[in-house]
């Protein structure tokens, strides 16, 4: 395997706090009352149109979208805790020449927020829900990280937290490891980064 594709929200940083706080000033904003617990789950694995979809109704999601372009999503920054060990992963994974993506069901906040950490020159391609005709749980993402790194399916490592990204890696056929999320159906599951490099280095060259 030659390529290493990655969730955002839940793999490289827990966004679970400031992903509330964002979606709690869009509704704010409209008058209406915060998140409740049981929309957690969805507000943090789908896009932000599926989710103000979710939280608001299609009818006013359009109005939901247009406060929420206004919303500068770097004040929330502060809120995200990047995960343990992740940067010495990535360092390790491009010292051993992998080629490594980003696919997420983020949008205009994406390149931002791995700035913010200083995550993006680790990256080969970031590939976020603007770039593709349609977000996660299709598999339009990693298709596109295929095509673009010339690689097959087989050759796809991708590393995600929720049903969504389960789906995605399914649909066209890449390894799946879930990250600290044992509940997911997955070829791997692991509940660190550095579980994560160790299996690599246990793997070699990942030929499963």
């Amino acid at each position: 395997m030659s390529a290493i594709v990655f969730d955002c929200d839940g793999v490289l940083f827990d966004s679970r706090e400031a992903n509330v706080l964002f979606y709690n000033c869009i509704l704010s904003r409209m008058g209406l009352g915060p998140v409740k617990p049981d929309q957690v789950e969805v507000i943090h694995m789908f896009s932000v149109r599926e989710s103000l979809e979710f939280l608001v109704g299609k009818e006013k999601s359009e109005e939901a979208l247009a406060v929420a372009r206004n919303i500068d999503f770097g004040l929330f920054n502060r809120h995200l805790k990047l995960e343990p060990g992740l940067k010495e992963c990535l360092t390790f994974l491009k010292a051993s020449q992998y080629r490594l993506a980003v696919a997420t069901n983020r949008t205009t906040s994406t390149h931002e927020v791995l700035r913010h950490f200083d995550l993006h020159s680790f990256f080969d391609l970031i590939v976020c829900a603007l770039d593709v005709p349609r977000p996660k749980p299709h598999s339009d993402m990693l298709e596109h990280v295929i095509k673009s790194f010339g690689v097959e399916p087989h050759q796809v490592v991708y590393v995600g937290d929720s049903t969504v990204d389960v789906e995605c890696a399914k649909g066209c056929g890449v390894f799946f490891v879930a990250y600290k999320n044992p509940r997911l159906e997955a070829d791997l599951h692991v509940g660190s980064f550095y579980e994560f490099m160790e299996w690599i280095d246990s793997t070699g060259a990942l030929s499963l």
